[in-house]
C-alpha cells in the first residue's frame, strides 16, 4: 500500500468514532432530559421518582399522601415533610379540645345554664370591684358610687371573659371551614400549608355546620347583651362617681361655708374616728407624714 494510506485509514477511523459518539450523545439526550423532568421517570424497581428522592415533587399545595392534584401544580420542597401534618393541629382535634377545655365547654351548655354560670362570674368580679372601690370611697357614706363601680367592674370583666370564649370557638370554626390550612412542626418558622383531602373536608364542613355554628349563634346575642350592659355600666359610673377627694381641693373650705349638706357630711367624717380627714386616704396621709393618724 502507498506510504500515506495507513495515515488516511487512521484519520477515517478517528472521524467515524467521533461521529458515533456524537450520535450516541444525541440519542441519549432525550433520556437524560426525561430523567431530570418532574413528571414521570420512575425507578424501575422501587417506583419512586428521582426528583422525589432528591426532595422535590410536583404537587398542588399539599395532600396527606403527597400525590399530585389540581389543575395548576406547583413545586414545593421537600415533599416528604408535607405528609407530617401534626395531629393536635388538625381542625377536628382542636374542636375536641375546645369542647373539653375549662370555661370553653360552657358554650356547649343550654342558654339558661350558660347565663347562670355567667351570672356567677359577674357576681365574683363585681365583689372584687366593690372592694377595690372602697379604697377610694367612704363606706357606707358613698355607697352609691361604690355600687356603680362594682357593677362596672363586673360587666367589663364579664365582657372580656365571654369574648375569650367566643374567640376560641370562632377560631375552630374558621379552621374547619378552610380548605387549605397552615401547620407548624416545632414553632420555629417551619410551617407549611396542607390541602385537606375530600373526605376530611366533608367531615370538617359537617362538624362546622352542625356543631360549631349553632354554638356561635347562641353566643352572639349573649356577647351583644353583655357588651351593651358594660357600656351602660361605664356611663352610669361616670354620672354617679362623684369626687372622693373633694375635701382636699383648695376651694373646699369655701364650699363648706356655703353648703350645709357638705358641712354636715364633713362633720360626720371627722366625728367618725376623731382623726383628720387625710388619714382616710393613703396618698394624702403619706403627704402629711402620717401625723395624728395613729
Amino acid at each position: 500500500s502507498p506510504p500515506g494510506s495507513d495515515m488516511c485509514n487512521r484519520g477515517n477511523t478517528g472521524g467515524n468514532m467521533r461521529v458515533s459518539l456524537i450520535a450516541l450523545t444525541l440519542a441519549g439526550l432525550p433520556t437524560c432530559v426525561a430523567a431530570l423532568s418532574p413528571v414521570h421517570t420512575v425507578h424501575a424497581r422501587s417506583g419512586i421518582s428521582w426528583r422525589s428522592v432528591l426532595g422535590f415533587s410536583r404537587v398542588h399545595m399539599s395532600d396527606p399522601g403527597g400525590e399530585q392534584s389540581g389543575d395548576e401544580p406547583r413545586f414545593r420542597a421537600p415533599a416528604l415533610l408535607e405528609r407530617r401534618v401534626p395531629v393536635e393541629q388538625q381542625a377536628a382535634v382542636q374542636l375536641k379540645e375546645v369542647q373539653s377545655e375549662l370555661f370553653y365547654d360552657w358554650a356547649g351548655l343550654s342558654l339558661a345554664a350558660l347565663c347562670v354560670r355567667l351570672g356567677i362570674v359577674y357576681a365574683v368580679f363585681a365583689g372584687v370591684g366593690g372592694s377595690i372601690a372602697t379604697a377610694s370611697y367612704e363606706w357606707p357614706t358613698d355607697i352609691v358610687p361604690i355600687a356603680f363601680a362594682a357593677n362596672m367592674g363586673g360587666w367589663v370583666t364579664l365582657l372580656i371573659f365571654i369574648l375569650r370564649i367566643y374567640g376560641g370557638w370562632n377560631f375552630v370554626s374558621e379552621r374547619l371551614a378552610q380548605e387549605v390550612l397552615d401547620y407548624e412542626e416545632s414553632g420555629w418558622a417551619d410551617g407549611f400549608l396542607s390541602k385537606k383531602p375530600e373526605e376530611v373536608r366533608a367531615r370538617d364542613q359537617f362538624l362546622n355546620e352542625f356543631t360549631v355554628k349553632p354554638v356561635l349563634s347562641k353566643l352572639k346575642p349573649v356577647v351583644a347583651a353583655i357588651a351593651v350592659a358594660a357600656v351602660l355600666s361605664v356611663g352610669l359610673f361616670k354620672v354617679f362617681e362623684g369626687n372622693p377627694d373633694q375635701q382636699y381641693e383648695p376651694d373646699y373650705l369655701q364650699t363648706l361655708q356655703m353648703d350645709d349638706k357638705a358641712a354636715a357630711k364633713e362633720s360626720a367624717r371627722a366625728a367618725k374616728d376623731n382623726k383628720p380627714a387625710y388619714c382616710r386616704d393613703r396618698y394624702y396621709k403619706a403627704v402629711a407624714g402620717g401625723n395624728m393618724c395613729n
